[in-house]
């Protein structure tokens, strides 16, 4: 007996030397490129997980807990931390036991049973040799600890579990952290009988098993008699299937990763996935499909939560498609941009006027939403009720082809044709995504410096771009926080917020975007197969959505501070530009780093001799007294005389307003494939007019309207009145 023991070790210390000459593990972790695809979240909680190569849920836990490793070493490997590899007096006792009994025992030790895992080899004399030599192999390359998480991360959990990490996911719905006694010592057995807990005729058997080895943990007492009580008087549990959370975040990051541990807050996460599953049953019942969120942290742009639709596994309403990043119409949500480019450039101050009247900019004439028009407004109240014709007037002024390589320069598109959207780019001609304006928001949020939204809890930004001053971004924000909530006042509680609406052209896109020095959020509401609907509005639609999801957020009750970029100066006061001696003033605030603000394009000097304005060259022009007065455009001059707002102005003569001069116009077709053109012209004297096209007299008459008939070619129309003023144009049909 004696000599066969001397044989033994002499043989396991030949393993042993083969082991450490000949075998060596380079990999930190042997069965990487093995385990499921998973999101986590900032805090490393599972958000997504994803079956492996093998169609199993394999995941891999960093953290063991202490309560595991006792079960596990007791369980299987009581000499673990005191062999190196390999347990010779259990491998001479389970030799001595095959020889000599019926009663087969194994000895393989954690660190062969990791072997085994890694290599999945039939059970052989000849493997089991392998095995042995090189645990040794894997003691001398990783320390204890290494080797007891490498085993449990790839240890079989019954049905397709691979990993301890996917047990207390799917059995328990827990964090390994939170793993009770009893739960413990389930999965510290269940790798030697993992069929057992899909075997309902079983599971006597390993409630027996998990019980057992509660009484010896008890025995060595690692707990008191009561857990022991409450431990055995745990059920079993059963799988319990489970729906990823922020998918749509979890397939575009794991592309070529297998793990990722994102920026999202996991309970900012389920709270706001739960809200979007609850507004869409409300949204349905409007034929409202879809809708799409995404909030950030200001201060650090990372993402903090990722909704692409409101079901992602709902395949009838394409909840696959990802609506943070679909690009849709945005309606005004542009406007704030534009507002704050303008004031740097010193087209504007908040206090401003703009004129919201009928315009025609070329072929094109954009209307406000409700059809309706202000006349005067300031700059401040176009921007908060979001009026189109005082923006697209801006637009113009500040140049539509600027904007656009703005936009391009924080948004990185590769779209070049300015001129496909021309002026209408203001009022959502090009489309976005929702990700895009988060980042114009955060960017107004950071004062001005746009930088990449991140997705990554353990990344950084690279750089930013200063493309906005300090003052304009406050100005702006300020400007947006006093944005009138119709219909959502339930939803004001304290929440400060700088906000913006939108909504597309034709009723298929509906925005609420926002930002605070906390959280900046998006929401978009429509239907992803690009389906009309009359109940989009961006106000009653996507801004209830807006504010509920604000209602589970806490710090919104803070304020944006006023930075030292903010001066006073003067501006008059009737039209709020810049301040000359001329006119009295009042005092506004306005960024010092911005261009100087332009004088009103509104007002002009005049001399005036007995009524009538004269100039320099009149032979009374030394008795002429100055005057400032409105100086107008006709289009304006028009609104104002038929809303019977009789505003003193220079330049009220006959005026053809449209067609502008030298203009190239399609008509489209109406349903008897004709459409008439529309002249429309200001008659301030209200004279009678005689009208000529082409040279010949087509109408005699006060109106100032007048549908024309017209066919493809060149045109003249000369418009004289009876007192022998007159206007003329030249245009083209195509």
């Amino acid at each position: 007996m004696k000599i066969k023991i001397s044989l033994a070790i002499c043989f396991l210390s030949l393993c042993f030397y083969i082991g450490f000459v000949y075998f060596s593990f380079d990999s930190k972790d042997l069965f990487k490129g093995t385990y499921s695809k998973v999101l986590l979240d900032k805090n490393k909680e599972i958000l997504s997980v994803f079956l492996d190569a093998n169609e199993q849920w394999h995941l891999e836990s960093e953290f063991i807990p202490q309560k595991l490793k006792t079960a596990v070493v007791l369980y299987e490997d009581k000499n673990f931390y005191s062999h190196y590899g390999v347990d010779f007096l259990a491998i001479i006792r389970a030799f001595k036991n095959n020889l000599f009994s019926s009663k087969r025992s194994g000895a393989s030790t954690i660190s062969m049973q990791t072997i085994k895992l890694l290599e999945q080899n039939k059970r052989t004399y000849f493997n089991k040799f392998n095995e042995i030599i090189k645990a040794f192999a894997l003691e001398n390359a990783y320390d204890k600890e290494e080797i007891l998480r490498l085993y449990l991360n790839n240890a079989p959990y019954g049905g397709n579990l691979v990993g301890v990490a996917s047990a207390g996911l799917f059995y328990f719905e827990k964090d390994l952290k939170n793993l009770t006694w009893s739960e413990a010592a389930l999965l510290a057995v269940l790798p030697n009988n993992p069929g057992l807990i899909n075997l309902e005729k079983n599971k006597d058997k390993l409630l027996k098993k998990r019980n057992a080895l509660l009484d010896r943990l008890f025995e060595k007492g690692y707990f008191s008699k009561d857990i022991l009580t409450l431990a055995k008087a745990e059920k079993l549990p059963s799988f319990k299937a489970r729906k990823n959370l922020a998918p749509h975040l979890a397939r575009r990051l794991l592309v070529d990763k297998e793990k990722v541990i994102s920026s999202i807050d996991k309970k900012i996460q389920i709270k706001f996935e739960k809200k979007a599953k609850e507004y869409s049953y409300k949204l349905h019942q409007k034929g409202i499909k879809n809708l799409a969120i995404l909030l950030a942290d200001t201060k650090t742009n990372k993402v903090l939560a990722y909704v692409g639709s409101n079901d992602f596994y709902d395949f009838t309403t394409f909840g696959q498609v990802d609506g943070v990043v679909a690009k849709r119409s945005v309606g005004s949500v542009l406007k704030p941009l534009l507002f704050a480019f303008a004031i740097d450039d010193g087209l504007i101050a908040p206090e401003s006027l703009m004129l919201d009247v009928p315009t025609f900019f070329s072929n094109f004439a954009p209307q406000n939403a409700n059809k309706k028009y202000h006349g005067f407004v300031s700059a401040k109240e176009s921007l908060q009720k979001s009026l189109n014709i005082p923006f697209v007037g801006l637009l113009s002024e500040y140049g539509y082809e600027k904007f656009f390589y703005k936009l391009k320069d924080i948004l990185n598109y590769e779209d070049e044709n300015f001129k496909k959207y021309g002026l209408s780019l203001i009022l959502g001609t090009k489309e976005f995504s929702l990700e895009d304006m988060v980042k114009i928001y955060l960017g107004l949020g950071n004062y001005g410096n746009f930088k990449e939204i991140l997705y990554e809890e353990n990344t950084s930004i690279k750089k930013d771009k200063k493309l906005i001053s300090d003052g304009a971004s406050f100005l702006t924000l300020q400007t947006l926080k006093g944005l009138d909530r119709v219909g959502l006042k339930q939803y004001d509680f304290n929440t400060i917020i700088s906000w913006k609406t939108g909504t597309s052209y034709g009723r298929k896109d509906a925005w609420a975007i926002g930002t605070s020095p906390k959280y900046t959020l998006g929401v978009w509401v429509g239907n992803f197969n690009g389906e009309a609907n009359a109940n989009l509005y961006g106000v009653s639609i996507a801004g209830e959505l807006f504010f509920e999801l604000l209602g589970l957020l806490d710090g919104l009750n803070l304020e944006f501070k006023q930075p030292d970029d903010l001066i006073s100066i003067k501006i008059e006061n009737q039209t709020g530009y810049r301040y000359d001696y001329r006119f009295d003033f009042k005092e506004a605030l306005y960024p010092q780093s911005a261009n100087v603000l332009r004088i009103s394009p509104f007002l002009k000097e005049i001399f005036i001799y007995e009524n009538k304005e004269v100039n320099s060259l009149d032979e009374n022009f030394i008795y002429a007294k100055k005057k400032i007065i409105l100086n107008l455009p006709p289009n304006a001059q028009a609104f104002f005389a038929k809303e019977k707002q009789h505003l003193q102005s220079s330049n009220q003569s006959l005026k053809i307003i449209y067609p502008l001069n030298n203009l190239n116009i399609v008509l489209p077709k109406d349903l008897k494939s004709k459409q008439k053109l529309l002249i429309k012209l200001i008659n301030p004297e209200n004279e009678k007019l005689f009208w000529y096209l082409n040279q010949e007299l087509i109408f005699e008459g006060k109106e100032e309207n007048l549908a024309l008939d017209l066919k493809k070619g060149k045109y003249n129309l000369n418009i004289i009145s009876e007192s022998g003023m007159n206007d003329f144009i030249n245009f083209n049909i195509f």
